[in-house]
């Protein structure tokens, strides 16, 4: 599981006697890179007071100029403390990609914001979320004043920067390579976990082209791998096994995800069965602590399907709270399926007792017994998961059963002049994101 803030341990690790990582100061590292004039930042957290607390440690190391800061991707946990470390002088570097990226946050950013808070734990006390960030805060975000296609390549102080358009983790992914030292930057496309190949709460991303790019990186034979997450490596024969095998699981999950498709299993049945292979499963880089196996089949059943699942039953639902009102009614009202649910719960399949007791709430929210099962429900699941996104999705519901989901809340009032919602997101907001990090 990801570490919360609360058990990090900031620091700077020595990668090369030009590379430095700064670690723990938030859930993404600053990477400093030391030429003969000036350094080079790579990526810059997601907050000014996780960015300055890296640089004030970095001093101690070096008092050079920063030249230039390279954003691996629009995320904010990479983009956000950019402040700290710009000068008038620095170049700000992203793949071109990365300012419309930005921009379609805008339309979304309310939704974001509750994304960002479930995934990230930030309603939970500090001790208790699976995986988060340093929270809201000051926005140093600064826009690129370079921006580049495919490749881009400059030399610094004597040293020379090759950058590469790589997609994965989002489509204006890029990687950083210093040839001579053989230094990858590879980003967030490689880090100590199953990769977040979809996530349950924001876009799909592109999951063939994620592998394409660790095929790209394989290439280069890299002596050392400074992520953007997670510790750094080193070492050609174990990066070439760490990449590869990185590389087999995201094209296993994807391959055999289309194959059952095409074998008319259905995405229940394929989440079911999927499974790495034993010699992928066991590897400690692979474990499902941010991405999930499961997470990553409905990304790419949807991306491939659409959102139909073939049940006629899903075409066109009448509305949950109607249904379950009706399963309430004929098992004998609610307290039948309470008793269901708590015995589930008491054997040992917590997420069984959800289910029967989300029925309950949906045909009565105000049913204080089945509230209670609800949270305890949840709690159990936040305790037993590995994962860190889960643990904070579940244990955030757990404390407010009635918040979320919504339910039967009615629609806002709709605009008579365009049709929209009357509160709309001003244009000008769309740089001012509030999303965090995927």
């Amino acid at each position: 599981m990801y570490r919360s803030l609360s058990a990090r341990r900031p620091r700077i690790v020595k990668v090369h006697e030009r590379v430095y990582s700064a670690i723990d100061y938030a859930i993404s590292n600053v990477l400093f890179v030391i030429t003969d004039e000036s350094v080079v930042v790579i990526d810059t957290t997601e907050s000014m007071r996780s960015a300055r607390a890296a640089l004030k440690e970095f001093r101690k190391i070096s008092s050079l100029p920063v030249s230039h800061i390279i954003y691996t991707h629009y995320h904010g946990d990479h983009i956000r403390g950019a402040k700290a470390f710009y000068n008038s002088d620095t170049t700000v570097i992203s793949q071109e990609g990365l300012p419309s990226e930005l921009a379609q946050l805008g339309r979304l950013l309310p939704f974001r914001k509750l994304a960002d808070d479930l995934q990230f734990g930030l309603s939970l006390d500090m001790k208790e979320r699976g995986i988060s960030l340093a929270g809201h805060a000051v926005d140093g975000y600064v826009p690129p004043n370079f921006t580049f296609g495919e490749e881009f390549s400059f030399e610094h102080g004597g040293v020379a920067f090759q950058l590469y358009h790589t997609k994965g983790e989002t489509h204006d992914h890029l990687m950083v390579w210093l040839p001579h030292e053989g230094i990858l930057f590879p980003g967030d496309l490689f880090y100590s976990s199953f990769p977040m190949l979809s996530n349950p709460m924001k876009p799909g991303r592109p999951i063939v082209d994620w592998a394409d790019s660790l095929n790209r990186m394989l290439a280069l034979h890299p002596k050392f791998l400074v992520p953007s997450h997670s510790q750094p490596r080193e070492g050609s024969e174990h990066l070439q096994s760490v990449l590869t095998n990185y590389e087999r699981a995201i094209r296993y999950v994807h391959d055999e995800t289309v194959r059952l498709i095409n074998r008319g299993f259905s995405l229940e049945e394929i989440r079911e069965q999927l499974r790495l292979p034993d010699e992928l499963a066991r590897l400690p880089y692979l474990h499902q602590g941010y991405g999930t196996i499961r997470w990553a089949v409905n990304g790419i059943y949807a991306h491939y399907t659409g959102w139909y699942d073939l049940n006629p039953a899903t075409l066109k639902p009448a509305p949950r709270y109607a249904r379950d009102r009706i399963l309430v009614e004929v098992s004998g009202g609610a307290e039948p399926l309470i008793m269901r649910a708590r015995q589930s719960l008491n054997t040992g399949h917590p997420q069984l007792a959800l289910e029967l007791i989300d029925v309950v709430m949906n045909a009565q929210p105000g049913n204080k017994t089945a509230q209670a099962l609800w949270s305890e429900a949840l709690e159990h699941l936040g305790a037993s998961t590995r994962n860190g996104v889960e643990r904070n999705i579940y244990l955030a519901a757990a404390r407010r059963p009635l918040a979320w989901p919504k339910r039967r809340r009615p629609l806002p009032p709709q605009s008579a002049h365009n049709g929209g919602y009357r509160k709309s997101i001003p244009r000008d907001m769309a740089h001012k994101q509030e999303s965090f990090a995927e």
